[in-house]
């Protein structure tokens, strides 16, 4: 007898998708661009670790719970939305708030590298964060 997962895979796989399309309010742009600076920010930060010999899975796992606890914070920005009808406002400020957070780490990260920068990345970064004074030179 023969068993077939491709079922299985497919009901475990659009489980999840449907899940994760509820919590987060969709899976829109914003939020794959989360995702991806999110993932970018904990690859760069495991090569700055190891680029400084200061690599530690306690830290790492540190990291996880981070971004676990940011996704947290967008399903309850979501719901925000949903229970005061404030179409995707909060949600969408919190991803923007969260991808500008991402990004300066991912900066900094690569500054723990020695690769550069232009400046005009930085500042965008500090702007999503909503900090106009962060990644601009002081005169």
């Amino acid at each position: 007898m023969q068993h077939n997962t491709d079922t299985l895979w497919t009901a475990v796989l659009g489980g999840a998708y449907s899940a994760a399309a509820f919590l987060l309010g969709g899976l829109d742009n914003l939020v794959m661009a989360f995702g991806v600076m999110m993932g970018t920010d904990y690859v760069s930060g495991v090569m700055a670790a190891y680029y400084m010999r200061t690599v530690s899975s306690y830290v790492a796992w540190r990291g996880i719970m981070k971004k676990s606890g940011m996704i947290m914070a967008v399903v309850v920005a979501h719901m925000l939305d949903m229970a005061t009808g404030s179409g995707t406002f909060m949600r969408n400020a919190m991803l923007m708030f969260l991808i500008g957070t991402e990004g300066i780490s991912f900066t900094e990260n690569l500054g723990h590298m020695g690769v550069p920068l232009p400046q005009k990345i930085s500042n965008a970064f500090a702007q999503l964060k909503g900090d106009s004074t962060k990644g601009e030179k002081k005169p």
